[in-house]
Order: C-alpha cells, then structure tokens, then sequence
C-alpha cells in the first residue's frame, strides 16, 4: 500500500508541475504573519518558465502568488533582453506587466507567457507596481530561496529569529500548500516542539523535531511526510534518540468518491540507535470505508503481534514464556446516515456490526492457581494459558514437571453489535431581541448492545441534555447532564459477591458493592464557559458533579493511565471521583507560539477531603 501511495502521490506531482522560481540575492527576509518575501541587492530571479530578471529589489505576496521586481531591471528570455524600471508577473493568470526604459515613455503587458509579443500601451491596475510596508524584523533571512508557488518556500544559508536572536539552520523549507495533508502528524503530543524542516517539494515534507515531553524528557524525532490529491504516507521515529523508540507509519488512500481505507502501524523497539533490538512489538489498524446512497459500511481490523523477538528477549521473562501473543480482531459496520423523523426536530441513525476477536496463543495467566516451578527454585507463580479468556468451569494443575490444566479458554470470540442514536439540533428556547439572550437546547440518546459468544452481553445507554447560552461575542457557557448505563452481563457466573467481615464494610469490599454484578450507572452534571476576547488568549473551566454506583471509594479504583503529558487516555472511568474541575488558559508568548497551560483536580469531598486530593498539571508549547 506504501508503494501505491508513492507512485501516485509523484505521478500527480509530474501531471500536476507548478512554477518554480530561483531567487538569489544579498539578503532575502520572510515574514511569517503576511507570507511576504523580500529582497535586496543583487537580485537575480530565474524561473521554471523559461526567463530571467535581475534587478535591485523584489518582494512577493505568497499567498496571492505575485512578485514584483524593481530598479535597473533587465528581463531575459530566448527571444532577446530588454532593460526597464519594473516587472510585476501575476502567476495565476499568466499576465506580466512591464514598464520599459525606451526613448518614449511606455508600458508593456505580456499575455500567456509570450515574451516575443508585448501588448503594447495597455491600461494597467494601478496598484501593479505596489510595494507592501514592512514595519516589523524578519522572521527569517537567507541567501537565496526555491520558491514553489502556492506550496513551499525553501532557503538556503536560511536563519530562524526568535526573540530576536538569530539561529543559522543551513536549509529550512516554510510549506504553505493547500494540500490538508501535510498537516497530518503521526508524533505523539509532546510539552514543546522545535521544528526544522530540512528538505521539501509539493509532495514531499522531511522534518526534524527537538521535543519535550515529562516522560522522555529531551529528545529528537524524525518525521516525513509523502502526500498527492488524495493519498498521503506519513513515516515517523519518535523519539529518535532515546532507547525505547516508536516506529509509526501512517497511509491514506480514497479512491473515487465513495472508498477510502487508511492505516496505522506503530512497530516499538527497546534497541540503543540502530543496534539489534532487546524487545519488539507490533500493532496494525487498518480501517475502509464505502459509502452508499443514504449508509455506509466501514470494515475495521488491528493485528497486533506483543513479542516480535520470540522467548529469551527483554520483555519474555523466564520461565514462564512470556506473552507471545499475537491477536486479531476484524469489525464490519454498517451505519445509516443521519435522517430527520417526520416534521420532529429529531434525527436518527442506526448501526449494526459484525466481527470477532481471534488469538491461540494468549497472553493471560491463571490468577489464584498458581504452579510449582523447578526452575525459579520452587517458587510459585501464574499458570499461563493460551487463548483470549478463561470463562466457565474451574481449572485443575497437575504439579508435575510437565504442567498440566484443563479449562474452558476462547481462543475466538464473535461478537454482533446493534445500536441507534437518537439527537435533536440547537432548539431556540427564548426569541428575545438580542441574539447575545438567546438560550439553546440540544439532547441526545444513544442505546447499544454487543452479544458474544462467550457466553456474554454488555449494554451501553447514553443519554446526554445541555443548556447553552454565547452572552457575548467572545464567551460560550453551557450546562449539561448526562447519565450512562454500563451492563457487563455474564449469562452463567461472572461477577461474585464481595464479602464483608462480621457485616461491616471495608476498603476493598463497601456497602454499594455488595450488590454489584457488573451493572454500572454514571451520572454526570457539568458547567462549562470558554472566553476567548482575541485569537491569541482564551480561558476555559469545566465543572463536574459525578453521582456514580458503584459509589467511588479512594483507593479502590485507580485512575486511568496517563498520556505521556500526563492527561488521562479517558474522561470517564468506574470509580472516578465524585467532583472535578479543569481550568485551561491559553496565551501567545512568541509571534508564533502560545502556551497552553491545563490544571485539573479532583476530589472526594466529605469525609475524603482532608486526604483524598488529586491533581493534574500540563503544559505546552504550539505553534501558531
């Protein structure tokens, strides 16, 4: 699929050519916040069309794909050289306006790139030959410059200001394209992120990356982006310069106008540089949509393979094998598109899937049966056993020198999965005069159920109702409540009784969870505001009330793994804390970096509060 990818990602790029000018001069500046390039002293301007100018000054609007040259020009081509005080060449529409010095006062305008027949004595607009102010420093400065038009600008002898103080990075390529898909990013999130991007085209992107991150601290990584009309590849290691590395590829292909399929592979290796690795791990997404007239099928599968390596590797510990497993899951899903009932402000869709989860090796243990192992010097420990779960009769171990066990183990697990989303639009609640008073409602219900082989069924039910209100042109609050229904229902067994000590409740075992069978409800009320007065600085709270059973009880429940920033992977988890609260602020630093700057804090209220305080403090650096 890569290949595919590439060749027609080039084969485009060779359908497709756009204008490439050479530009050299004694000093060429970049400004970022108008994408204007500027030129002095010497200019030499060569482009792919077949002609060249040199004169005293130049400047370019990027973004209106326009270049004006200026003083002592000279404007060469096959057909001869002609000396004149400026040139304006408007590259979107192939018309070029010249102002020759000949004995009588004239102006010229070149049609379609025909040099040899100047359309001589035209009217021209007048702002033609405008230079645009410049008030403020350069973001960046070089020697000489390849400038792609409408895609990418690369220096050469380039130099980065920031803060005024000037960085020589040799060659840097500023890309402003069009194309979405340069825009794609396989990294992870990261606290900061100083980009270099050494090399470009139209379909190409070659990145360097000095990041910060509170789990890998100082790192470097390497990103390449490949990209056409409708496909890209994107190739990243990440980090590149610590032991632990992530080898991530990303591919996009859409053909025609109904199908798509995308994939994400990440290979991680334990492995200093390029020497062999000590550990190996692999996982593939691979995800293809169709669309049909009024639904879609989307078919989605990951492959996942723990121990690349095989037994004797870091992360196979002896002398139990080690997890080897290597499971498949496929899930085909069809889903309507959103349809209005009747004349109701209410829409719907409904989805059903089918699929299975597939693995004969297995990566779990027998917790509470453990055997007698020789080669650990009679120590005990679990008893591995192969395929996705144990479910059903007791397991019995010989302990002999060959273990022995027999238990009911799925090594395939199907699954069909029905469900039907129910929402409404924004409903006016008032009509008052002024749209600032204008209060919204909006509602929405969600019911699913996965049947699986196992025997097993679990039920989702989501209902969701906000309140909104924008009391100004820079503020949005809202309230909200929502209620989820979480059923884990094994048909035979399943969830035990959890027992309490002469009837009185204990850490491991409180009142609400003598009754649990796997039956969850989570009640959530929240209020939320987003201020944002200017584009550069915005502030957000959110507020939430948890009334969940089982009732959270410290220390119970852990909290969710944390990103590598130190956000939860999810907003929701059994056990949560009853109250918490994020505030987030966002500003801008540098001309062109904000900080981001998120505190979250939960808490357990009474009698909890004196010792049952968490918190969460993130921080970043992005771009702008």
């Amino acid at each position: 699929m890569l290949l595919l990818i590439l060749a027609s990602a080039a084969a485009r790029a060779q359908s497709t050519p756009i204008t490439l000018l050479y530009l050299n001069a004694k000093s060429i500046n970049f400004y970022y916040d108008r994408f204007l390039l500027e030129a002095d002293g010497n200019v030499r301007l060569r482009t792919s069309d077949g002609f060249t100018v040199t004169g005293d000054a130049f400047s370019m609007d990027l973004k209106l794909n326009r270049f004006m040259v200026a003083g002592h020009v000279t404007l060469h081509d096959p057909s001869g050289t002609v000396s004149g005080a400026a040139i304006s060449d408007f590259l979107d529409f192939k018309r070029i306006y010249f102002v020759p010095v000949t004995s009588e006062p004239d102006r010229w305008t070149f049609l379609n790139g025909d040099l040899a027949h100047p359309a001589k004595g035209r009217v021209m607009p007048g702002d033609v030959f405008y230079f645009p102010p410049v008030t403020t420093h350069p973001d960046m400065s070089g020697t000489g410059a390849i400038i792609g038009t409408k895609s990418y600008v690369r220096f050469v002898g380039a130099v980065a200001y920031v803060g005024g103080v000037g960085i020589p990075l040799g060659s840097n390529v500023v890309s402003f394209s069009s194309n979405q898909y340069l825009a794609q990013n396989s990294l992870s999130g990261a606290t900061a992120d100083i980009t270099w991007q050494v090399a470009g085209s139209p379909n190409a992107l070659t990145a360097l990356h000095l990041r910060y991150d509170p789990t890998y601290k100082l790192y470097g990584s390497v990103e390449q982006h490949f990209v056409g009309d409708h496909e890209y590849a994107i190739l990243s290691v990440n980090p590149a310069t610590r032991a632990e590395k992530w080898w991530n590829a990303m591919l996009y292909e859409k053909l025609g106008s109904r199908f798509q399929i995308q994939s994400f592979t990440q290979y991680y290796a334990q492995q200093n540089y390029l020497q062999l690795p000590r550990a190996a791990q692999q996982t593939t997404w691979i995800n293809a949509t169709y669309a049909f007239p009024h639904s879609y099928v989307t078919a989605t599968s990951q492959l996942v393979n723990y121990n690349l390596l095989g037994p004797g590797s870091l992360e196979v510990p002896k002398p139990l094998g080690g997890s080897l497993a290597h499971p498949t899951f496929l899930q085909l899903t069809a889903n309507s598109f959103q349809n209005k009932i009747a004349t109701l402000p209410l829409y719907e869709n409904i989805y059903e899937g089918y699929g299975f989860a597939h693995d004969s090796v297995g990566s779990q243990y027998l917790n509470g049966f453990p055997g007698y192992w020789p080669e650990k010097g009679g120590a005990f420990a679990p008893i591995p056993v192969p395929g996705l779960q144990s479910y059903g009769a007791l397991c019995t171990v010989q302990p002999s020198k060959v273990y022995t066990y027999y238990c009911p183990t799925y090594t395939t697990i199907y699954n069909t999965v029905l469900g039907f989303n129910l929402y409404t639009p924004s409903l006016k609640l008032n009509h008052p005069d002024s749209p600032y008073q204008e209060y919204y409602f909006n509602a929405s219900f969600n019911k699913q159920r996965q049947w699986n082989s196992l025997p097993h069924y679990i039920d989702n039910t989501n209902t969701t109702l906000t309140i909104s209100r924008q009391p100004s042109r820079s503020l949005h609050m809202y309230a909200g409540y929502e209620i989820q229904n979480i059923g884990d229902h094994y048909i035979n067994g399943g969830y035990e009784q959890c027992s309490q000590p002469n009837g009185l409740p204990t850490t491991f075992c409180p009142d609400s969870f003598t009754s649990f069978r796997g039956v969850a409800t989570l009640r959530t009320t929240s209020f939320g505001f987003n201020d944002t007065p200017t584009p550069t600085f915005n502030f957000s709270l959110l507020v939430r009330h948890h009334e969940d059973y089982p009732i959270p009880v410290p220390g119970l429940f852990a909290f969710p793994a944390n990103n590598i920033l130190g956000q939860p992977l999810y907003s929701w988890w059994l056990g949560q804390p009853p109250y918490d609260a994020t505030a987030d602020i966002r500003f801008k630093i540098l001309p062109h970096t904000l900080a981001d700057i998120s505190r979250t804090l939960y808490w357990y209220g009474n009698p909890y509060r004196a010792q049952y305080w968490q918190q969460n403090f993130v921080i970043q650096l992005l771009p702008i």
